[in-house]
């Protein structure tokens, strides 16, 4: 309605509805088709899949678009369409505007850029605390909150019955002599952290690994100001308890949760970084040590027992009977972990009336393939067509799924987050009666877990009740959503809506679009793009072979966190890449953001050689950032001296064509999209001419190093186009 209404009083305008996931994008998609008579060609769903030029186009004659956050974000930054006459962006499951998420940059360039903008957010689940509440708030630029709860007079008839009930089971004697040995080993951390005056209590019922990350972080401030050898050994061998206890803390929690095999597929993922030498040395300690190892043949002897953890046995019984009782049921079984949904699927795949089928996210997880968005909306039309009766999912089934024939929802584990547990909870009761079973290991943090989640639960319903009673423009309260369209008129007064730059300590900066970047597009996962785009840098995003930031022909960036500084010495990308940007740039640059010694795994030595040698042998200039706006504001700094001092043309091909002729075979053969000067050196290598290269097949071409299918149907395609100067291609 508000959606229509914006439309209506706003000629020629468009609105923008985001939702995190593809899924959730078909589906409200899905719900204006039915609710609206807007026709067809004027909604859209606009996804990453779809070319820049052609989301451009698509643009030009929507009223509606759905979208993905990082699909609009990037849109945003390249300056592909504007929203200047965008009177509406509803942002879906908005409690994720926090942080750096895609929801806050989207929403303070929308403030800055449209004339007549409104924003709504929905969410059944906006936080715990009121302090998160206000965040979501600010980072929105929200006016006010309005609650609905079951008993309101406007939601009461849409709203079917939901049964909770509990199913206790008692953990096996032999999981309890493993979790004896853990808990046993994580005690005398305590006692250790607390004698050295680290932590208040050494009880494991109240240390949690929320509080250990914390002190971890306290650790790092206190290693980079000890003053002495002896202070700053105490502290390292600190943070080793401290990382060795949250290991065996997540060690206890599968076995008491999910059962042997968690516990084993985790224990063996340690093993195998242990043996391929990219374990850090609080790791190889604790699994050298005897109890360890006694807690790995205890693990052997129960899978060759055959013992599971008793929720599993319930499962599959309390399935069973569910589908027995009515076969068009269909039931969502949540679990925290993916490794568990593989062996849940396993497991009850045993009984042929149950048809059960994994429900994840895209990630690929060692040899555990993801699935993809796309896969994922097949699934759930295949729920839906009964194809499936059952779907074990991780929290990516959680947020927002419509899926009205759903009558079964279980929680296979507790989670002690009040957002995810309502967000659960929400899957069934939407079309008709449901029913909600929560599977809890008797004595273990399931319960803990479960009756935080309702603590954390009352507190928020607390807190959105005393932030209407404050909100002033709301204590009148709102009978029905006309009065919100009508209010809508008074907004633009609010004194909340008056000053959009207090809202983030990045500022928009006069002149800054007189400076042009091109960034490579894999760059926007980090904040340090959204950034340059909120201080008004002209951004062009590009697959770039070499370089993360380009800012004229000589100076070539590349960025690494030093996470990643540390993986890339690890796995030896570093200097490849770094060599990459050295043969391509007059001026290479590495900066460095935040500090690679701290929380590092490689021996200190190897990382002052690994930078030592940077700049001694490769002669790359290193900056060190602490944060991505500090980097953002280094390179925009960078191209304005850059270029203002050079008025040339900001290309992707920089260097001069090459007078030698070996070097201008491979300046040539290196303008082909794809192919960096290494790919370029191996072609020549291979084919030894720019005759055999561009006359050879695709599968001689993908027999050279370097070269994939992709890149070798590049270059096939683009040495048979016959060239026409009225802009007509044709294929020989």
């Amino acid at each position: 309605m508000l959606a229509i209404h914006r439309l209506s009083e706003t000629p020629n305008s468009k609105i923008i509805f985001l939702a995190p996931t593809k899924p959730l994008v078909n589906q409200h998609y899905k719900s204006f088709l039915d609710l609206t008579v807007i026709p067809e060609e004027n909604l859209k769903v606009i996804t990453g899949t779809t070319s820049p030029e052609k989301r451009r186009d698509i643009w030009k004659d929507l009223e509606i678009a759905f979208m993905t956050p990082q699909v609009l974000q990037n849109d945003i930054i390249s300056n592909l369409y504007s929203l200047e006459n965008v009177p509406l962006i509803i942002f879906d499951e908005c409690h994720r505007s926090v942080g750096d998420y895609a929801y806050c940059f989207i929403a303070k360039k929308y403030v800055e850029t449209a004339k007549n903008y409104q924003i709504l957010g929905l969410t059944a689940s906006p936080g715990s605390t009121e302090e998160k509440i206000s965040e979501i708030k600010k980072n929105l630029f929200i006016d006010r909150v309005e609650i609905r709860t079951e008993q309101d007079s406007d939601v009461k008839p849409y709203i079917y019955k939901v049964d909770n009930e509990w199913i206790k089971v008692k953990l096996p004697s032999e999981f309890m002599d493993i979790k004896i040995i853990i808990t046993g080993k994580l005690r005398t951390i305590y006692k250790w952290l607390k004698q050295q005056e680290l932590l208040n209590s050494s009880d494991i019922t109240k240390v949690t690994r929320k509080d250990l990350l914390a002190l971890d972080r306290v650790i790092n401030g206190r290693i980079s100001s000890a003053r002495t050898d002896e202070e700053k050994f105490r502290l390292f061998n600190a943070k080793k308890s401290i990382a060795n206890a949250i290991r065996l803390s997540h060690m206890d929690e599968l076995i008491e949760t999910q059962g042997v095999s968690a516990l084993d597929g985790y224990m063996k993922k340690n093993i195998k970084k242990i043996k391929q030498n990219t374990a850090n040395k609080s790791l190889k300690e604790l699994f050298g040590d005897s109890d360890i190892k006694r807690v790995l043949r205890l693990i052997e002897t129960n899978k060759q027992k055959g013992i599971v953890h008793p929720k599993l046995e319930k499962l599959a019984r309390v399935l069973h009977n569910q589908i027995i009782e009515n076969r068009d049921s269909r039931i969502l079984v949540f679990c925290h972990f993916r490794d568990s949904v593989n062996n849940i699927v396993k497991f009850i795949e045993r009984d042929k009336i149950i048809r059960a089928h994994k429900f994840v996210g895209q990630a690929n997880k060692s040899l555990d393939k993801g699935l993809t968005q796309k896969k994922q909306i097949q699934l759930l039309e295949d729920f839906k067509e009964g194809i499936y009766n059952t779907l074990i999912a991780t929290s990516v089934g959680e947020e927002g799924l419509d899926i009205a024939e759903c009558d079964l929802v279980i929680f296979y584990d507790i989670v002690p987050s009040a957002v995810r547990s309502i967000q659960r909870r929400g899957r069934t009761g939407r079309k008709k009666e449901g029913k909600v079973l929560l599977l809890m290991a008797e004595g273990t943090r399931d319960e803990g877990y479960y009756w935080a989640e309702k603590a954390k639960e009352r507190v928020m319903n607390q807190s959105l009740r005393t932030m209407k009673k404050n909100d002033s423009s709301s204590k009148a309260g709102q009978s029905n959503i006309l009065n919100f369209i009508k209010e809508d008129e008074d907004i633009k007064d609010s004194s909340n809506f008056k000053n959009i730059s207090d809202t983030s300590s990045i500022q928009k900066i006069e002149g800054a679009q007189d400076y042009t970047i091109i960034c490579d597009n894999r760059e926007t996962a980090s904040a340090v793009v959204r950034a340059l785009s909120l201080m008004g840098v002209s951004l062009e995003l590009k697959q770039l072979p070499v370089a993360d930031y380009i800012l004229s022909e000589r100076v070539g960036i590349e960025r690494k966190s030093a996470k990643d500084f540390n993986d890339s010495v690890k796995d030896g990308r570093l200097f490849n890449e770094l060599f990459e940007l050295k043969s391509n740039f007059v001026r290479p640059i590495l900066i460095l953001e935040g500090d690679p010694f701290i929380n590092s795994n490689i021996n200190q030595n190897a990382l002052y050689g690994a930078i030592t040698s940077i700049i001694l042998n490769l002669g790359i200039t290193i900056y060190k950032t602490n944060n991505p706006s500090d980097s953002a504001m280094f390179i925009y700094q960078l191209a304005k001296k850059e270029q203002s001092d050079s008025k040339m043309e900001l290309k992707l091909r920089f260097d001069k064509k090459p007078i030698e002729i070996t070097s201008l075979l491979e300046y040539i053969v290196a303008g082909i999209p794809g192919i960096n000067s290494l790919r370029a050196k191996n072609l020549l290598r291979e084919l030894k001419s720019l005759q055999e290269i561009f006359n050879a097949d695709i599968g001689d071409l993908m027999k050279v190093e370097n070269v994939g299918k992709k890149i070798a149907q590049e270059i096939y395609k683009l040495s048979r186009f016959k060239y026409q100067n009225n802009s007509e291609i044709e294929y020989d």
